[in-house]
């Protein structure tokens, strides 16, 4: 399965809903304003970093250039993905989840 997440981390509770969610095996994309939950030394963070090695964790390259995040500031699990990427992992997927 996969999560993709678009929802700023920060305003609403879907971000925190999602990651309780999200089981081993599964993996978790984070799009448009998700991604700043990637920003280092906030509780997102944190929060992606304490999820189960088992859990893939993408995120979208125009997204993270559009907002201004360094890819060197990304966590090493984070695996950055172009467009054409989103549509191969949606495809693989047997289900496909958007918050």
């Amino acid at each position: 399965m996969l999560h993709i997440l678009r929802h700023s981390p920060h305003a609403e509770t879907r971000f925190a809903s999602c990651l309780r969610s999200i089981n081993a095996g599964q993996a978790l994309l984070l799009i448009e304003e998700a991604v700043y939950g990637l920003l280092p030394g906030t509780a997102t963070r944190d929060s992606l970093e304490y999820l189960p090695a088992s859990i893939a964790l993408y995120a979208l390259d125009v997204d993270l250039q559009a907002r201004g995040l360094a890819l060197d500031d990304l966590p090493g699990r984070t695996q950055v993905i172009t467009h054409a990427m989103m549509v191969e992992l949606c495809v693989e997927r047997t289900k496909v989840v958007s918050w």
